[in-house]
This record gives structure tokens, C-alpha cells and sequence, in this order.
């Protein structure tokens, strides 16, 4: 009787932790989504930061992704990549992509002194009323996020022919703390009749010089007030031995189930890239973000797998029965590719 009891109190405890535990945290990868372009072509340095919608007009899956030209027929990695652009792919399943041929879609202006000069990177699409609402980080300088950084905005009807905000950057590096040195990827909620971007930005807080992310808000989607009294809202743990011992947090997903919301981020060990969640409540939102014990819920693969080195920058998308977690998969040879595991 005595085992049985203890059997029952056992499966009684691993359905309770089963059920504590957040969507999105029990993970199974599927491989490579969108590889890396074929010599020559203008992906064929790296493709990453995988963002994807639901796209009612074409009934079918978008993404939205950076794309890297290469200046090296051999080798892959930062030092070998031409400026970044935006690329475009479709999906009717989340699973199987095939990229559209008018990519990339969107480049830098190429006009000396602009925000976005030398390319756009870190892309986030908004499709609100047949308008698609292109947010990207520009970057001044040639090569793997080089110059400043800065968020901007383009707007376009089609896919194809995009106009620049004329206010553009809609948030610069300011002051001398969280954001003081750059501003990187944008991801968008909106709640009611306001609009939420999560971003990470790069700066010092508590005397930790990293990436971390905060927040600002809108109520038309061109201008926003960034937070920077409760910003940054999540940051590392910057503890030696962990996962996050460097103090970053980056690239924030965020998504509501029920009244909570979470986010999915990235952080690394100063050698690999793992992803984490945190949540809050709906009635905290923005604010009060928990960390879930048992981060990172995504890993890197074993010697010689194609996320070996990092497994991160995610994006997540839910369906009717499926999780699905996008990420950057970097392999130790640098080459960077879009992967997707799921739950």
C-alpha cells in the first residue's frame, strides 16, 4: 500500500510541475526552416531574426528575416558579410518556407547620413488595415551591425514599394544608461487601443555595460514614448556558471495565453546562445517580469549539429494546437541559418 501511495504522490507531482510549467517550455526541434543562400546570392553570407505573421490577404504564412551578402567563397561568419537587408518567405504550414524571389525586399537607403545608410536588419512586420508596418534597426557602417544603430520605420501596401517614416528614427540611443549605445530588435503587441514594443538596447545598468530590454508604447504606431523610469524590464543574471552570465537579455517574443503574458529572449555564457522565458500577469502588464526556473527552455545541439554554437533570438508563434519557437541556429563554422523546434 505504502508504494502505491508513493507512486501515486509521484504522478501526482510531476502533473502539478507539468501544469506550472509555461507554453513554450518543453521544446523538440525540427531542424532548418530557411537555410543560408546559395553562392553568390544575396543571403549567401547568413540569413536570421526570423519574425513571421499570418498574412489574411495571401492566406498563407509570412516571414521576414535579416539576410547577409558573402565576401568569402570558403568561410561563413561575421567577419565574411556584405551589409544586412530584408529578406521575405511564405508558409502554409509553418514548417515548409520558400522565399519569395523579389527578395530582399527592403535595403538601406544608401543616402550618406540617413539612419539606415548601410542596411536594415532585425526586421518586424505590423499588418493592420491592408498597410504593413516594417520596423527595423539601421545600421551606418558596412558589415555585421556596424555604425550606430537606430529603430526605424518604413510603410507599404504590396510588400514591394516601401516609404520611410520622415520622422525616422522613431527611438535613438539617449542618456547614459540602458539605451545609451544602440538600439536593436523591435517586437509588437498590442493591448486595447495601445501598442507595446519590446526592444533590447544596448547601454550600462548597475554598472553591467550589455543588451537589455525595455519597452515604449504608442497609440499610432509612429510615435512612441520609450519607458526608461521602469526600463530595463529584464536583464541577465549575470551569475558566473549560468546560462545568462552575461547580464544579456535580447531579442524579446512576446505572447499572451490566458491572463498571462510571456516572453521569449536571448542570452549567452560569453561562448553560446541560449533562449529563456519570463512572464507576467495581464494585470501587471508591461511590468514585473518573472523569470521561469528551469531556463534556458532552448539550447544548443551537440559537436557538429547545426545550432552546435547558438540557439537563439526567438519568435513565437501559436496555433490552434501548436508552439512554435523560430530561432537563430549557428553552427560552429558560423553559419547562420533559421531554425524551428515546437511543442
Amino acid at each position: 500500500m505504502d508504494f502505491m501511495i508513493n507512486i501515486l504522490s509521484i504522478a501526482l507531482l510531476l502533473s502539478f510541475v507539468q501544469s506550472e510549467d509555461p507554453p513554450g517550455s518543453r521544446l523538440t526541434k525540427l531542424g532548418i526552416v530557411l537555410p543560408v543562400g546559395p553562392r553568390g546570392a544575396w543571403d549567401a553570407g547568413m540569413v536570421e531574426s526570423p519574425v513571421i505573421w499570418y498574412d489574411s490577404a495571401r492566406a498563407r504564412y509570412g516571414m521576414v528575416y535579416t539576410g547577409y551578402g558573402s565576401t568569402d567563397s570558403v568561410r561563413r561568419g561575421y567577419d565574411y558579410v556584405t551589409a544586412p537587408s530584408v529578406g521575405l518567405a511564405w508558409s502554409e504550414d509553418l514548417v515548409h518556407w520558400e522565399k519569395d524571389p523579389a527578395s530582399p525586399i527592403f535595403t538601406g537607403s544608401g543616402v550618406p547620413g540617413s539612419p539606415d545608410e548601410a542596411g536594415a536588419a532585425g526586421p518586424f512586420v505590423w499588418l493592420e488595415d491592408g498597410t504593413y508596418y516594417l520596423f527595423y534597426f539601421g545600421v551606418t557602417g558596412r558589415g555585421y551591425e556596424k555604425g550606430t544603430k537606430t529603430l526605424n520605420l518604413a510603410t507599404s501596401r504590396d510588400l514591394v514599394s516601401w516609404k520611410r517614416y520622415e520622422e525616422n528614427p522613431v527611438i535613438r540611443p539617449s542618456g547614459d544608461g540602458w539605451r545609451r549605445d544602440a538600439i536593436w530588435h523591435p517586437n509588437i503587441v498590442r493591448r486595447g487601443d495601445m501598442y507595446y514594443l519590446f526592444f533590447n538596447a544596448s547601454g550600462v545598468y548597475r554598472g553591467l555595460v550589455e543588451e537589455f530590454i525595455g519597452y515604449a508604447t504608442s497609440k499610432d504606431l509612429f510615435r512612441w514614448d520609450v519607458d526608461d523610469v521602469n526600463s530595463p524590464l529584464v536583464v541577465g543574471s549575470a551569475r558566473p556558471g549560468a546560462w545568462d552570465a552575461s547580464g544579456r537579455a535580447g531579442d524579446p517574443c512576446v505572447y499572451r495565453v490566458g491572463d498571462r503574458w510571456y516572453m521569449a529572449w536571448y542570452s549567452w555564457d560569453r561562448k553560446n546562445s541560449a533562449d529563456g522565458l519570463a512572464w507576467t500577469n495581464d494585470s501587471e502588464f508591461p511590468l514585473n517580469w518573472r523569470m521561469f526556473g528551469r531556463n534556458p527552455v532552448l539550447r544548443v545541439g551537440g559537436l557538429g549539429s547545426y545550432d552546435a554554437l547558438h540557439a537563439g533570438k526567438p519568435f513565437i508563434v501559436r496555433t490552434g494546437n501548436r508552439h512554435y519557437h523560430f530561432y537563430t541556429a549557428v553552427a560552429l563554422d558560423g553559419t547562420r541559418q533559421i531554425a524551428v523546434a515546437v511543442e
